[in-house]
């Protein structure tokens, strides 16, 4: 019986002596493999670490910026150029509306055109004109600097447009502005004239009469 208890015992000491000397193993295997384990690196991490080293050390050199002038340089050329293709286009239209309008208001079988003209100098500053058919004021207009020289260019004014039956009228203009010495002028001319079938136009002209040395004051059919 002590034999055996002393096995027993003997039994139960190599029993526990085995699981610690198991555990002491599974320890250093663990301590062994720890590191192994540790410097092994995350997936991915040293490919986005050179990544963004390689993106860091992107710059712009002059020649790319040079590149991106020239590249933002020729849209706003393009841009441009298709503004004024569309200014242009409504321009051509805006006339196309206009003539289309006097056709239907004004028929060319009883349409009346009256223009001014200028060609004075230093006897005549033209201010403004007030036209008169049949004795019924039609039309006043005030002229400023800007449309006195395009007038002295050679520019004419379209002053009236409007319907007129056949028959006898008469067309009568009254100019305003200064004279020689700056004096105020005011002059009259008058036209009598037969209106057909078709268009009539007649034409305001503002001249210098170099002999007289006086503004000469004309109204006269086309």
């Amino acid at each position: 019986m002590a034999f055996q208890s002393e096995n027993g015992l003997c039994g139960a000491f190599g029993t526990s002596l085995r699981s610690r000397f198991g555990d002491l193993v599974l320890l250093c295997l663990i301590l062994a493999g720890g590191p192994a384990y540790a410097a092994e690196p995350a997936a991915g991490g040293p490919k986005e670490s050179a990544a963004g080293v390689a993106l860091d050390r992107i710059i712009e050199t002059p020649l790319s910026v040079r590149e991106s002038r020239e590249r933002a340089q020729r849209a706003v050329n393009e841009l441009s150029r298709d503004i004024q293709d569309l200014k242009q286009t409504v321009v051509t239209l805006n006339k196309d509306l206009r003539v289309l309008e006097e056709d239907l208001l004004f028929p060319a079988n009883t349409r009346l055109h009256v223009f001014v003209s200028l060609n004075v100098g230093e006897y005549f500053r033209l201010e403004g004109v007030e036209l008169r058919l049949d004795n019924q004021v039609v039309s006043t207009y005030l002229y400023s600097a800007e449309e006195r020289q395009a007038l002295a260019k050679g520019g004419k004014h379209q002053l009236y447009l409007g319907n007129l039956s056949p028959g006898q009228h008469t067309l009568s203009a009254f100019f305003v502005g200064q004279g020689p010495n700056g004096r105020e002028y005011k002059r009259g001319s008058s036209l009598k004239f037969t209106k057909e079938q078709g268009p009539k136009f007649v034409e305001l002209a503002v001249a210098d009469a170099e002999a007289r040395q006086q503004p000469e004051f004309m109204v006269r059919e086309w």
